[in-house]
């Protein structure tokens, strides 16, 4: 059997002496080992270097059918004038009309930018100065530059304010290079290791679905795709809303590689403007942005419904996933008066399976825009309520007040909780006779677990109020469009709920492991009065809960840009919200029924929540 010597690469068996051998073993292994740790350290570098890079492998065929390549490819380009991204970052605001004001969270964009990124300058490029607090509070960190307003590029017309910020980001990048930034996107970790490249941009969309998105972009002075991309405005169309912007840049980049850096869609741009990707920013505590290096928070998706008129006491004490990420720019590094509250769980940590407690908080006088719902039992999965009053018809109960329009309970719950074994119990007064109101729905990935209202008998009616009570539908998502699983209705029961001033207490208990009971039964007052043995979720639906909802829920007609979608909303008053991880026993459920809620929030550790 030949040594180890001599099982070496160049080994010569020259009758040397032993020692010489030895030597010769010993410089080999020292090289190996040298050439190892070098390996080593060169394939680290390389990782980190790619590891926020575009992760497809599998790269859909290049698309050479539009007009604007062969712009780019003939574009006359010169070299890039630096050899790495400058440390500015450009703001672009102030084309649309005089005196704009700057909202909070532009105010945070900038901030973050500040003391996240360390630039050496943050360029604000204006044609309108801005007024009002958060432009004086801001001012001190910005080198202001006015700039002409944009009113054609390459004699195309650009009206639009939008777009106008579109052509003079990219001339300010042209010029001085840098990283620009939205107003509305957040940074959250640096990114010098970026400055390397010569142009970086960032995926919208899974694999780049949407294109790239023009609210990041990072590029030497005069790169090379940059350059391309603003040649192609020479086809601008400003009733293409976001093709130059966007769309474009994705269908260029193919063609031109090695000119541009193409990060994956968590870079920047995840969760994304849809429903699923706004409710999981502003509404979930499920989120922990660990692969973004920002976030583009979609300001104009979001602005109506789920953002208008947010104070800092909002992002202090609202827990969903945005706001825990941007609280720290508001603290200024001061520590968390509540370092637990944005805590993500996978599943409760209490013995008893409870996942959360709410009881009706107290409001000032009106409507509450934003209201934190505060959960007592220990897990913090705090919900938040929107629009909502004490205009209870009880007195006696402190309750909130659903208006049937856009006000709604939204409850946060843990990542991973299945709907497979469910539990939600709520107390609820409502006097509407609306028929298909939402009393309360399960939302997971794909479907909707409603408890609606159904109008029983007319020739019941009494005092023009005609009775209703509650049914179960389930409504599963295809991309855009909801439908409903016909199989899986439950039809209501005869039971009224809405003939007196009096709340009852509900219960939805979902089991698919029990067999000697229906998987799905719906209790009120402590007696069943819905179920259904042959009840299924639907495996396509996803068993993953994404939060509760009360009195109204995520818009299925149209996205939350649009006007709340009402059909479906119910008036009505809810107190002492409780959801747990498995199913309740019937003398559970009967127990929970003899307890009114109180005014106070109650120390449960003597109640069944905390048993």
């Amino acid at each position: 059997m030949p040594s180890t010597a001599q099982r070496l690469p160049m080994y010569r068996s020259s009758g040397a002496r032993m020692g010489h051998v030895r030597g010769t073993h010993r410089r080999w292994k020292f090289r190996y080992l040298f050439f190892i740790v070098a390996g080593c350290w060169l394939l680290r570098q390389w990782i980190r270097s790619i590891a926020t890079l575009s992760e497809d492998t599998a790269a859909p065929p290049l698309d050479t059918q539009f007009k604007e390549l062969a712009i780019a490819r003939t574009a006359r380009i010169d070299s890039p004038t630096d050899t790495v991204i400058p440390k500015i970052v450009h703001f672009v605001y102030g084309l649309r009309g005089p005196e704009p004001t700057l909202d909070l969270v532009h105010y945070l964009a900038i901030k973050s930018a500040h003391d996240v990124l360390s630039p050496e300058k943050i360029i604000f490029h204006y044609h309108y100065m801005p007024v009002g607090e958060m432009f004086e509070k801001a001012k001190s960190m910005l080198t202001l530059r006015p700039v002409p307003l944009v009113t054609e590029v390459f004699g195309q017309p650009v009206s639009h304010y939008a777009h106008q910020a579109d052509v003079v980001r990219l001339t300010a990048l042209q010029q001085f290079g840098g990283i620009y930034l939205d107003l509305d996107l957040i940074s959250l970790q640096p990114i010098d290791h970026l400055l390397q490249h010569e142009f970086v941009m960032a995926q919208e969309g899974i694999g780049g679905s949407v294109g790239l998105c023009n609210a990041m972009v990072m590029a030497r002075p005069n790169a090379r795709f940059l350059q391309r991309w603003y040649a192609t405005y020479r086809s601008f169309d400003s009733s293409d809303w976001n093709y130059h912007s966007v769309v474009l840049p994705g269908k260029l980049a193919p063609h031109f590689p090695n000119e541009i850096t193409v990060l994956n869609y968590t870079a920047f741009f995840w969760p994304l403007w849809d429903g699923p990707g706004l409710r999981t920013l502003y509404l979930e505590k499920s989120y922990d942005f660990a692969n973004n290096f920002g976030t583009h928070i979609w300001e104009s998706a979001a602005n109506k419904h789920l953002m208008k008129g947010i104070t800092e006491d909002d992002i202090m004490n609202i827990d969903n996933s945005l706001f825990c990420q941007m609280r720290r720019f508001l603290l200024d590094g001061q520590p968390d008066p509540r370092p637990d509250a944005c805590r993500i769980l996978p599943h409760t940590t209490r013995s008893d399976q409870l996942v959360g407690h709410w009881q009706a908080p107290p409001i000032k006088e009106g409507e509450a825009n934003f209201l934190p719902l505060e959960d007592d039992s220990g897990n913090n999965v705090n919900g938040i309520a929107r629009h909502v009053t004490h205009h209870c018809p009880d007195k006696a109960k402190r309750a909130v007040h659903v208006n049937g329009e856009d006000s709604y309970l939204f409850l946060s719950v843990p990542t991973e909780t299945s709907i497979d074994r469910f539990t939600v119990s709520w107390w609820m007064q409502t006097s509407s006779d609306k028929h298909g109101g939402t009393a309360m729905v399960i939302q997971t990935e794909h479907a909707k677990l409603y408890v609606r209202t159904e109008k029983l008998d007319n020739a019941l009616a009494h005092n023009g109020t005609v009775p209703i009570s509650l049914g179960l539908s389930t409504l599963i998502r295809d991309d855009w469009i909801w439908r409903t699983q016909e199989n899986d209705q439950v039809q209501a029961s005869p039971f009224p709920i809405n003939m007196d001033l009096r709340f009852h207490h509900y219960t939805l208990v979902i089991d698919h492991f029990n067999r000697s009971t229906p998987p799905i039964i719906l209790y009120m007052d402590g007696h069943v009065i819905a179920s259904n043995n042959r009840w299924e979720w639907p495996p396509e639906a996803g068993s993953i809960v994404h939060g509760v909802w009360f009195g109204s829920s995520e818009p299925e007609k149209s996205n939350y840009q649009d006007p709340w979608d009402t059909d479906l909303s119910l008036e009505a008053c809810y107190d002492d919200i409780r959801i747990w991880e498995r199913s309740l026993s019937l003398d559970e459920i009967q127990k929970l029924a003899q307890e009114r809620p109180v005014e106070s929030i109650v120390d449960t550790s003597s109640s069944l929540s905390s048993s």
